[in-house]
């Protein structure tokens, strides 16, 4: 039986602007879906999946991306945020970074956030060009 945890990070919220999609969707999960645009599908099985694997989760992909690695471009394209978990004094605080700006971090820094969202800008997708 799946964990239901995993269930809370699973889901695709489309906006007029933008589509959030949970991160522990793998990217296998994602092209099943038919709540994801059919784009981002696209890219996902012609692009992405030559670099990454299919049962890997897409924020684990992100958290992994150096700049250089042929799918930052990528999501960098899609103008893609990344919305963590970070711990602070307090507990959990919630952050958004762009993907120039999680790369960059260093890798204890990134042990510290956990990846629950990632948002693709809807116009980025309609205006990516394979």
């Amino acid at each position: 039986m799946e964990n239901n945890k995993d269930n809370d990070y699973k889901y695709v919220i489309q906006e007029v602007s933008k589509t959030m999609i949970g991160a522990r969707y793998t990217f296998a999960e994602i092209m099943e879906n038919d709540r994801v645009p059919f784009k981002f599908q696209t890219i996902i099985d012609r692009l992405i999946l030559e670099y990454s694997e299919p049962d890997r989760m897409i924020g684990e992909e992100l958290m992994r991306l150096k700049k250089g690695d042929k799918n930052y471009r990528i999501f960098e394209n899609l103008k893609v945020k990344i919305a963590c978990y970070v711990k602070d004094k307090d507990g959990y605080k919630d952050k958004s970074f762009r993907i120039e700006e999680l790369s960059s971090l260093d890798e204890e820094t990134k042990k510290e956030l956990m990846v629950h969202e990632v948002t693709i800008s809807n116009l980025a997708l309609m205006a990516f060009r394979m």
